[in-house]
């Protein structure tokens, strides 16, 4: 489940990304960008092609799923 740490609003991304070409390019540090997918009606989820998660210390774990 997500935190309200890891969560940030379109808007604030939309702002980040203010000033930007569209020919400029997004790099997810190593990951695979799969998708935007909407769960629910207020959430916006980013899938890699990885699968990441916190696990029961809190650590990030990125598995790839190939």
């Amino acid at each position: 489940m997500a935190t309200e740490e890891s969560i940030i609003t379109v808007g604030e991304f939309k702002r980040m990304l203010k000033g930007c070409n569209d020919d400029v390019e997004l790099y997810f540090s190593g990951l695979d960008f799969y998708r935007l997918k909407m769960r629910g009606d207020k959430l916006l989820q980013v899938e890699f092609n990885q699968q990441v998660y916190r696990n029961s210390e809190g650590n990030i774990v990125v598995d790839n799923l190939e």
